[in-house]
């Protein structure tokens, strides 16, 4: 059972008391389930008190508003806060604080976070009662409804910390603390808000001060990682470098589709399994094997961790790979987000398939601070041996200095109205920006 709202809030109307808080949290109110609480937050765009009569009549079972602005007549309890993100943080803090959980595994990093807690849910759910976000809430009105959520059963939490700025890593640590951190890269990502990529690498390493910290978990191939941590708790690194902890060894340089497979070594005990996943890319075998790592730390074997992964998909928009034409096209659906590292990563393994007619559809790469253009040239010999490259968002043309051997437009509409027009392809790749909106193409092809 849940918590009553008695017991989490002070000011609950008396008739409501006894009611517990919902299983499900929504700040937009085309998310609200029927029952579940919806959360009026003042962003700077909208203001989601407006929003109430939607979240009202789609089912709320339970309205959070900043105290002052009940809007009233409502059959239904309205809690007032002086300021429901953090208040509510707050008594999700107290929630999990309540909890004997075993474990609070905590994600962050530039790149990676989503796909390695969906391995590490699948490889630990044979195991323990485990609670994770249904979707990437790394914030910390996300981590909050994640944890409002969880049931009184679960053993282990897993949760993402995102950050935009300065801050946002050590207050979800102050919040949500984990015991095993894991950190899955630090790239250039957000430098409008870090201004440097040392900045990030700051931002991620808050996660790290976890009064109730035994592990970390991190990928020991990136370059700003591998040198960062000289803490008492015990710390493991996972990569292709010989030195880690749990090395990675690639069976081969090409990539044979749908399937990705790699050798996990833990050097210590000179443990090994082969891996398989249905996932797209070599650069997708740090989350997996960061995954088969955390749960060796919770005595699960990697070749344990093997088994269940071997039938793991990628998640929509990052690494799914289509089938289309009955076997003869590909696509590539890896349209969910992009930035300097993942797009290299991408365009790399795409450049080892084998196959004739490539299309690479590539939205640009925002959040990049003054520095974007340069990034955005820097991928232009990875684009070399692609018949067909359309470059979507107006960074492009001025960091490929209009470069004719490209197409060049605005927006994925665009895009969409071109590739109808290219009958002779087999392999295409879809990466951009989520607020490019590629993920359209995608679906216009898998319809």
């Amino acid at each position: 059972m849940n918590m009553t709202l008695k017991e989490l809030f002070d000011d609950v109307p008396q008739e409501f008391e006894g009611l517990e808080f919902p299983s499900h949290l929504a700040t937009d109110s085309r998310d609200v389930i029927p029952g579940g609480a919806f959360v009026a937050l003042e962003g700077e765009k909208t203001d989601g008190h407006n929003y109430i009569p939607q979240a009202v009549k789609n089912g709320a079972g339970l309205i959070i508003v900043r105290k002052g602005k009940n809007p009233g007549g409502l059959n239904i309890p309205v809690i007032e806060l002086e300021n429901p993100e953090r208040d509510l943080a707050e008594t999700a803090s107290r929630k999990l604080k309540a909890h004997n959980l075993t474990d609070i595994i905590a994600i962050t990093g530039s790149v990676g976070k989503t796909t390695t807690r969906a391995a590490l849910q699948k490889v630990l759910a044979g195991k323990f009662k485990v609670h994770a976000p249904e979707r990437s809430f790394n914030t910390l009105i996300g981590c909050t409804s994640t944890i409002m959520a969880m049931p009184k059963e679960t053993e282990i939490l897993i949760l993402e910390f995102g950050a935009n700025k300065p801050g946002e890593i050590r207050e979800l640590t102050g919040y949500f603390q984990p015991t095993i951190a894991i950190l899955t890269a630090v790239a250039p990502v957000h430098l409008e808000g870090f201004g440097s990529i040392e900045g990030v690498l700051s931002e991620k390493l808050e996660i790290t001060h976890s009064e109730i910290l035994r592990a970390i978990i991190y990928n020991n191939d990136n370059e700003y990682l591998s040198d960062s941590f000289k803490y008492v708790v015990k710390s493991m690194g996972v990569g292709e470098n010989k030195d880690a902890d749990f090395v990675i060894s690639h069976d081969t340089s090409e990539y044979v589709l749908p399937a990705m497979s790699f050798v996990l070594a833990h050097r210590p005990t000179q443990e090994i399994a082969r891996f398989t996943a249905n996932i797209w890319g070599r650069h997708n075998a740090i989350p997996l094997s960061i995954a088969a790592a955390t749960a060796h730390e919770l005595n699960i074997s990697l070749q344990e961790s093997a088994e269940v992964l071997s039938d793991f998909h990628a998640l929509e928009g990052r690494g799914r790979v289509i089938i289309l034409d009955e076997g003869r096209k590909f696509l590539v659906d890896d349209a969910y987000n992009a930035n300097p590292a993942s797009m290299t990563a991408s365009l790399e393994t795409f450049s080892k398939v084998k196959c004739s007619g490539k299309i690479a559809v590539l939205g640009e790469m925002r959040e990049l601070g003054e520095n974007s253009a340069m990034y955005h040239a820097e991928l232009s010999p990875l684009l070399e041996d692609i018949e067909h490259v359309i470059l979507v968002g107006e960074i492009w043309q001025e960091a490929m200095k209009a470069n004719n051997d490209y197409v060049y437009v605005k927006t994925w509409q665009e895009a969409l109205e071109i590739l109808k027009n290219i009958d002779e392809w087999q392999g295409m790749l879809v990466k951009g920006s989520h607020s490019i909106g590629l993920e359209n193409i995608v679906k216009e092809f898998e319809s």
